[in-house]
């Protein structure tokens, strides 16, 4: 998309003239150009081929989640992993974990719990167990042992990815910036219907369904990605936020979907009175 397309459809949308397809159109043209800010891609890449993600920060989460999750629960059952698979879990919880919870947890930096985990598993690697270090040693049960989760985006994340994109683009100019914040509550819910009624692909083909609602303890609408557990003798399935959002699901959702704030069935859209609500 040229510059001067992306213009005018962004200076229509901070007069308040919002159109799903403005959104559309900017999401797919700043695909390729997003300065490494990955929820811009992503929701470009969910306009482009949203039926089926089998690549993405999505989905990547969703893989994430789904390995600590089914480790977690085995080792619940007293099944813990071999040194390769916890060297794997490590990784996939150490992406999905954010700095915050480190700190709180491990009282350590990012970069210090990557070095602490790399000088752990160097060690253990060539039988030196007994050169573990108690640091290394509760870093890597931290991160080996936990179910860690996080949503891939939140709606405050890609409001600011998108107008720094933008602005960096020449597309939306700093003064602009209070009429694109206004339109924050339309955003959320347009990557929210987008992403509705979608689907991950894992690494073995098994699909887990992505789906929108509210029924959490915050009533805030939410994506959940229902991640199913294959081996238990019984079906096992952990809905898990993968975009999550500070709007009121009440306040922003038509009465018949207001009505049921779990899972919702069918494609949903932006209705005419700005709400989410089911195709009429």
């Amino acid at each position: 998309m040229k510059l001067a397309e992306c213009r005018q459809r962004v200076e229509r949308y901070i007069r308040g003239d919002r159109r799903v397809e403005d959104l559309d159109r900017i999401f797919l043209g700043l695909r390729d150009r997003c300065y490494g800010l990955t929820s811009i891609r992503e929701i470009g890449d969910f306009v482009a081929h949203r039926d089926r993600r089998d690549k993405g920060p999505i989905t990547e989460t969703v893989r994430n989640i789904h390995l600590s999750l089914d480790s977690w629960l085995h080792q619940g059952e007293g099944r813990l992993p071999d040194l390769n698979k916890a060297k794997r879990i490590c990784a996939a919880n150490l992406r999905t974990v954010t700095d915050a919870q480190l700190d709180a947890r491990l009282g350590l930096r990012r970069d210090v719990v990557k070095s602490v985990l790399a000088q752990a598993i160097k060690k253990m690697e060539t039988d030196r167990f007994e050169k573990v270090t108690r640091r290394e040693q509760v870093v890597f049960n931290y991160l080996a042992g936990a179910f860690i989760w996080n949503p891939a985006f939140t709606d405050d994340q890609v409001g600011e990815d998108l107008a720094t994109v933008l602005t960096k683009a020449g597309a939306l100019l700093p003064q602009e910036r209070a009429g694109f914040d206004a339109n924050h509550a339309f955003l959320a819910l347009y990557v929210t219907a987008l992403m509705h009624d979608s689907a991950v692909v894992m690494d073995d083909g098994s699909r887990f369904e992505l789906f929108a609602g509210f029924d959490n303890d915050q009533k805030r609408i939410e994506v959940k990605a229902r991640i199913e557990l294959a081996g238990w003798g019984k079906r096992v399935t952990a809905p898990v936020c993968i975009f999550w959002t500070k709007l009121i699901g009440t306040d922003h959702c038509s009465d018949d979907l207001a009505a049921m704030p779990g899972k919702w069935d069918g494609a949903i859209e932006i209705d005419a009175s700005g709400r989410l609500a089911g195709f009429a």
